[in-house]
């Protein structure tokens, strides 16, 4: 075979391979083209409803009353330009109430009242406003249960100057002729005779720590007593006398051994460190005659 011959064929080869290589590729990518390719791997998202940390959910108060008609429940108009708190305070039906607690009565138009708001309590009303707290339970016609089911939004009379308690003080007459007077009535608060007086000591609370000590006492009487100008002394020298102060049947205060100010549940001596950390001391207390009426010793 002569070179020429040989060069031909070998250009010929080359051309015939090409052409078959594009061929190939050509139909390949029309293929591709033509099949999709499939997805693998994706990523699946979940959306679920997860609340927000940081809501708040809102609290709705309904107010109801009882009809007298109906007996159904309904809602109320709030009084205009009566504030936001008197306006979404939840109140009880009348019927619904325990037999024998009394609503809040209806406040004279010549005394000050004040309308309850979360927190509040008859004693603090009282210390707030000066008055004694037998004679702001007197004038809203409350006893001493009553005081543990205050409702807010409930409207208390205030007697400043004895307002609002002139229906339950007997006055006396001017002339000789007899006067009757008013029936007693669930809210008279009985008051004890000096020999009948009678609290006990119940305890000595945290002795030796000035943060928390103090001496829990109750009434053990059945009646309300006086304890105004009554000592309580531990035998070393230290004497705390009380203020003007009356304790209810059953109630328990506390004589804190620290600083601070007087509340109806609570006393303070005003010492500056802890006296009661001996536990051979006895803790004593004398009536205003100088009588010993509770001994205690925690031995």
């Amino acid at each position: 075979m002569s070179r020429r011959a040989l060069f031909g064929y070998l250009l010929l080869n080359v051309f015939v391979t090409f052409t078959v290589m594009v061929g190939v590729l050509l139909v390949n990518e029309a293929r591709l083209s033509i099949t999709p390719t499939p997805i693998r791997n994706l990523l699946r998202v979940i959306i679920t409803a997860t609340p927000d940390p940081n809501y708040t959910p809102p609290v709705v108060y309904v107010v109801v009353t009882a009809t007298p008609v109906s007996g159904v429940a309904v809602q109320p108009t709030p009084a205009e330009g009566a504030p936001r708190s008197a306006q979404s305070a939840p109140t009880l039906d009348p019927t619904l109430l325990p037999a024998g607690l009394e609503t809040a009565v209806s406040a004279p138009s010549t005394c000050p009242t004040y309308t309850l708001v979360a927190g509040d309590t008859a004693g603090a009303i009282a210390q707030r406003y000066g008055v004694p707290l037998v004679d702001l339970m007197r004038a809203n016609n409350l006893r001493e249960a009553d005081l543990t089911r205050l409702q807010i939004g409930q409207v208390f009379v205030i007697p400043i100057g004895g307002c609002g308690l002139a229906a339950a003080t007997p006055t006396a007459a001017a002339t000789p002729s007899a006067t009757p007077l008013p029936p007693p009535t669930a809210t008279d608060i009985p008051t004890l005779a000096a020999d009948q007086l009678k609290v006990e000591i119940t305890q000595i609370i945290s002795p030796g720590d000035i943060t928390q000590e103090g001496v829990e006492i109750r009434n053990i009487s059945g009646g309300v007593i006086q304890i105004g100008g009554w000592k309580l002394t531990d035998g070393k020298g230290n004497t705390y006398t009380f203020p003007e102060y009356q304790m209810f049947e059953g109630r328990r205060v506390v004589v804190y051994t620290r600083s601070g100010g007087n509340t109806p549940l609570a006393l303070f001596w005003g010492l500056p460190s802890a006296i009661w950390g001996d536990p051979n001391q006895v803790a004593v207390i004398l009536d205003a005659e100088g009588k010993v009426q509770a001994r205690y010793s925690r031995r």
